[in-house]
């Protein structure tokens, strides 16, 4: 499953699952939309972690978003 087909399954009604987690954080930009669209906050550790060094510009967006 990609990115973008993990976010868009935790998008909907009842799909947010710790098992589209791996596959969403493969991707900054769906992970940084996942913890603002899904779970409204930060994100799990190991996604927290993998956001963090993926050093992107969703990464800073991501980190202004939990401050």
């Amino acid at each position: 499953m990609t990115p973008q087909e993990a976010y868009n399954k935790a998008r909907k009604p009842g799909g947010k699952t710790p098992e589209l987690e791996p596959a969403i954080s493969q991707d900054a930009e769906y992970s940084y939309w996942y913890s603002t669209d899904v779970i409204k906050g930060r994100l799990p550790d190991f996604m927290h972690n993998r956001m963090i060094f993926s050093n992107d510009e969703y990464a800073k967006h991501y980190l202004e978003y939990i401050k």
